[in-house]
């Protein structure tokens, strides 16, 4: 089943680089406090410097009166910001993702 979620990438702990929206593949339904494991074709991501692809369900919100319900994964936080680009064109290649850069 397909999911949508909704997460932010900071490349510092205080300055937030971009945000990431899409839709991905699990298995079953989350519920907040559940880890996802970004996985493309069932490999998993892999990491990039301390992001390991896996990610805590920290909300789940209905939306409106689809009955759509978006899910939010805790933030990314990485070393740098060649280290946040890099992981932004990642999940866009590779996941279909979204990455809306904040362009600071």
């Amino acid at each position: 089943m397909q999911i949508d979620i909704d997460f932010s990438i900071f490349d510092s702990p205080t300055t937030a680089f971009g945000n990431v929206t899409g839709s991905v593949d699990v298995l079953s339904p989350l519920s907040v406090g559940d880890v996802i494991d970004l996985c493309v074709d069932g490999k998993h991501m892999g990491h990039l410097g301390d992001f390991s692809g896996k990610l805590k369900v920290i909300s789940v919100v209905q939306v409106g009166d689809s009955g759509a319900q978006l899910y939010g994964l805790e933030d990314v936080v990485v070393a740098s910001l060649g280290e946040a680009q890099e992981l932004a064109k990642r999940l866009e290649v590779e996941l279909g993702l979204f990455c809306v850069d904040y362009d600071r």
